[in-house]
């Protein structure tokens, strides 16, 4: 699948990879690192991106040597068309599976904060139909529209991190470690699957002015990425006590309800909202782009814009059968990881593997 126009560059490439990565350090994942590391989460989104860094650098690799492929179209042309097809099928299984859960969780989030007397199905069809309609618009507009509105963004993250800074407490990030050492490797290798979207992107490595402003784009977005992370999840710990920061499931919205400006704003979190939900849909809708790509890849689907409707609307039902946002987040989400995380630590090496052995065969 080539795109015949391709404006987008580099600074696109770093919102859309900041977006759809670095903006998990305000929704539910801090949660699902903190039921065991308690206040070690900080550390445990650092063993998940050096868990990710060899794959996703094997992949990188492979994408530069075949430059006229993106990922699916790569995976079919070293280890053929019907393991490509299983293998992209288990890909665009385990991006839907992360999709349904994620929204899932930020649609109750948006519930529950802001529109508490609202049937959670009203929010999640709305939600859900803004983000079908613009990622209808095309992948360019995508990339447009992010890098239009990350300044917006940016300044509503760097105002949370300074406001928090005022009451965060330093000697809370003691012990290091929090729930042992161990606890802190376990968490971050099982769960580094939470941010798969760095081994799913590739799928738009054709669609960038040159294939160098992908590179360049997926480097500086992940690596900016992960400081904001880290640097969020450092916050949160020494925001909340020991015993506080594993009962809390909305750890970014809680960080804005405690701090307060003086004896005239004393409810500034709504200040903050704007900014979070811009790029709660951004992210979906990005996340739901993807998503039809690949599976539009894996079929030689080339508008596969037509699947955004009924890929987006299943998402939402099932996203719908667990009966809590608790058992959403605790149960199917965290088993979901467990799972997919082999698959997403091993695929790259399969595919280095067939190159290595395809090249052996030419000499």
């Amino acid at each position: 699948m080539e795109l015949t126009k391709k404006p987008l560059r580099t600074r696109e490439m770093v919102a859309i990879v900041f977006m759809i990565v670095g903006l998990k350090g305000g929704d539910t994942t801090p949660a699902l690192f903190a039921e065991h590391a308690q206040n070690a989460i900080w550390l445990g989104p650092i063993v998940s991106f050096l868990v990710l860094l060899a794959p996703f650098l094997v992949l990188m690799y492979l994408l530069k040597k075949y430059k006229r492929f993106n990922l699916i179209e790569l995976t079919f042309h070293l280890i053929g068309n019907k393991a490509g097809t299983v293998l992209g099928l288990l890909l665009f299984a385990s991006g839907f599976v992360a999709l349904s859960t994620d929204m899932r969780n930020v649609v109750e989030e948006i519930n529950y904060l802001y529109f508490p007397n609202s049937p959670t199905i009203a929010i999640y069809i709305i939600f859900i139909s803004i983000c079908i309609i613009i990622a209808n618009k095309g992948w360019e507009t995508i990339g447009s529209l992010t890098w239009a509105l990350l300044p917006v963004i940016v300044l509503t993250i760097f105002a949370v991190l300074i406001v928090d800074m005022r009451d965060a407490v330093g000697y809370r990030i003691f012990p290091i470690f929090g729930g042992g050492a161990d606890v802190v490797l376990k968490e971050g290798i099982s769960k580094s699957s939470a941010f798969l979207e760095f081994l799913l992107l590739p799928i738009a490595y054709q669609a960038f002015h040159q294939p160098k402003n992908f590179r360049l784009g997926i480097y500086t977005g992940g690596i900016l990425s992960c400081i904001l992370i880290v640097s969020f999840y450092a916050l949160y710990t020494m925001m909340f006590d020991y015993n506080t920061i594993n009962n809390i499931a909305f750890l970014y919205q809680e960080s804005t309800e405690i701090v307060t400006l003086g004896h005239f704003f004393t409810n500034i979190s709504t200040f903050f909202m704007i900014g979070w939900l811009f790029s709660s849909f951004l992210r979906f809708i990005i996340y739901l782009y993807i998503i039809c790509w690949i599976f539009g890849a894996i079929f030689e689907i080339k508008r596969f814009e037509g699947l955004l409707l009924p890929i987006g609307f299943i998402s939402m039902m099932l996203s719908l059968i667990p009966p809590s946002f608790a058992v959403n987040e605790l149960i199917v989400r965290e088993t979901s990881l467990q799972i997919i995380t082999p698959l997403f630590l091993i695929f790259p090496f399969l595919l280095w593997g067939a190159a290595f052995w395809k090249d052996r065969k030419k000499t």
